[in-house]
């Protein structure tokens, strides 16, 4: 079973604001999760239980927001940020 990654809108325009060389290592890393996302994922705090949103980390300084649908075997990613855009909240 392998899961299909989507990408939102946002997360597509997250993509651009990075290097080329950058963005297509974020996207490699994000279509590592295609087998089986859940190892490599955790749990936001604060998310709906009947609808997580998870965190994938990327490297030393990014990070993608991700909802998993299981019934259907996608990987919805919704943003991708710099880590330092979590430390400002």
């Amino acid at each position: 079973m392998k899961y299909r990654i989507l990408y939102t809108s946002r997360a597509r325009k997250d993509l651009r604001s990075f290097p080329d060389t950058v963005a297509r290592r974020i996207i490699r890393d994000i279509h590592t999760l295609g087998e089986d996302p859940y190892p490599h994922v955790k749990k936001l705090k604060g998310s709906a239980p009947d609808h997580p949103v998870y965190t994938f980390r990327i490297g030393l300084y990014h990070r993608a927001i991700l909802s998993i649908h299981d019934e259907v075997l996608i990987v919805h990613v919704l943003e991708i940020e710099n880590q330092q855009a979590y430390r400002d909240f």
